[in-house]
């Protein structure tokens, strides 16, 4: 279409010259030395013409081998990104030996993009195939010298893909020197130290993530929790209560706040022989602030005052006359202080409230002692119920010394049995 338009204008431009010269066909006269050349406007005209054709025939000849050359490097192009496009979905498939041999042949181009090499490494990672994976990444560098630092990146995650702390950490500190600032180099340390579970270092490294915003707000909280979660627990491991008292006061006040932080620091405060001190923290938290957690925990410590524990967990509920959890709380000190009668209330107004497992289990543990082994065995079934018939390592009896002999509790069960 194009070149018959073309060629209708140079139709109309033609025969429109002819009608113009035809009265008058012009004169030129070019002469150069003793030659000269005489014709008509118009066939002069028509020869330059002519020349101009011919001249831009002989430039688009010249140009022949290069457009030949820029048609086929597009066509290979074409090709290896087809290639390259197979070789991802074949990967994201699961088909990854196949991805991994489509990719390596595309690794030995010499032009290959950086991406080609960087997806064979991850491929080979998959198949656990390490020899492969470093030599598809020692290609990389070399054919791509300017991309160190995207390179060691990968091979750092890839490496700790596979638990291949070392050379990880000594590619990391590679990557510290060239790359001191990068955001992606603070998550993989972070990475690192989580798997090597090196918590003073996670500390330490806790502010520059903050500052680089690596993680959300979200996540950066929950790590912080870890951190000093492990740190308690290796105080509480130590037996040493002084240190674990020093550590927690090391810990932000944002991070205290969290309970179930809290609670890891009152269970090593037990644990190290600080029940009062336990005790009076549950107390004070309490007070401030109702927590379901705490005031389970409350109920399980079990070297503190009982009867002060008691006065004052009956105070609580007057504010919550209800709550399920404090009321198992009070059954379980209750049964410290030698209260059946009031263990085996409170028991069976939690069970009212919201039954659980362990409140069936410690009533039922109660009447099994006190020698009314049916209504035992019925509290274990419906506790059993509730555990969805979970029976391995199913402990339905109390732990030795929870409650004296039945013939104690007989004795206790007169006027003490009510309160």
């Amino acid at each position: 279409m194009r070149w018959l338009i073309l060629g209708l204008l140079a139709l109309v431009l033609s025969v429109s010259i002819a009608l113009v010269a035809l009265p008058d066909p012009g004169y030129v006269l070019i002469g150069y030395g003793s030659y000269s050349i005489e014709t008509t406007l118009i066939v002069f005209l028509v020869a330059m013409g002519v020349a101009y054709l011919l001249l831009r025939m002989l430039a688009g000849l010249w140009q022949v081998p290069g457009r030949v050359r820029h048609w086929s490097h597009r066509r290979h192009d074409v090709r290896f990104r087809s290639l390259y496009d197979e070789a991802v979905m074949e990967l994201v498939d699961g088909r990854v030996e196949r991805a991994e041999r489509r990719l390596g042949r595309l690794s030995r181009f010499p032009d290959a993009p950086l991406e080609v090499y960087l997806s064979a490494a991850r491929a080979a990672n998959r198949l656990e195939a390490g020899n492969r994976r470093d030599a598809y990444l020692q290609l990389a560098r070399h054919r791509h010298p300017e991309a160190e630092v995207a390179i060691a990146l990968v091979q750092t995650e890839l490496l700790l893909a596979r638990s291949q702390l070392e050379q990880a950490q000594t590619t990391l500190t590679r990557l510290q020197d060239l790359a001191p600032n990068s955001s992606e180099v603070l998550r993989l340390r972070m990475h690192l130290y989580l798997k090597q579970q090196d918590w003073q270092h996670l500390r330490d490294l806790l502010p520059d993530l903050k500052r680089s915003r690596t993680l959300g707000q979200d996540q950066l909280e929950q790590l912080a929790v870890r951190v000093y979660r492990e740190e308690i627990l290796a105080h509480g491991e130590a037996g040493n209560a002084e240190a674990l008292k020093s550590g927690w006061r090391k810990v932000p006040h944002a991070a205290q706040a969290n309970e179930g932080l809290m609670a890891v620091y009152i269970e090593q405060l037990v644990r190290t022989g600080a029940a009062q001190e336990a005790e009076r923290l549950l107390r004070e938290k309490l007070n401030s602030g109702w927590n379901a957690r705490l005031v389970y925990l409350y109920g399980d410590l079990q070297n503190a005052d009982p009867v002060h524990q008691q006065s004052t967990a009956e105070r609580w509920l007057e504010q919550h006359p209800e709550d399920p959890v404090l009321l198992l709380t009070l059954g379980k000190i209750s049964l410290r202080n030698q209260l059946w009668g009031k263990a085996r209330n409170y028991f069976e107004a939690s069970i009212a409230q919201h039954a659980t497992p362990e409140a069936w289990r410690l009533l039922g543990t109660l009447l099994d002692r006190l020698e009314a082994p049916d209504q035992a065995a019925e509290c274990y079934r419906k506790g059993i119920e509730l555990l969805g018939h979970d029976l391995p390592g199913l402990e339905l009896s109390a732990p030795p010394g929870e409650l004296p002999r039945p013939e104690d509790m007989r004795r206790a069960t007169g006027p003490a049995a009510g309160g």
